[in-house]
């Protein structure tokens, strides 16, 4: 994974290298992070939001389809982290 860079050094987004996803996996992952969203408690902190969307990217890297698996397991790998 790469971390690039804003021209002014501000980081601005992670890249996974070697993934690419349909459009049905993309919707896969989509419900599956807004759903994941939705559960957690106020107030929601970015950090907490882009590990659940790296969670989920991983996942669906590694071939999980299913939105409420998905959401499930980025979830408990959140939960996991904060311990």
């Amino acid at each position: 994974m790469t971390v690039y860079k804003h021209p002014r050094g501000v980081p601005e987004m992670n890249v996974f290298h070697g993934s690419s996803f349909s459009p049905d996996i993309i919707a896969a992952m989509t419900k599956a992070f807004e759903e994941a969203v939705e559960t957690l408690p106020f107030p929601v902190g970015s950090a907490r939001v882009q590990t659940l969307a790296k969670n989920i990217v991983e996942l669906a890297s590694q071939g999980e389809h299913d939105p409420e698996r998905m959401k499930l397991l980025a979830l408990l790998a959140l939960k996991s982290a904060e311990v």
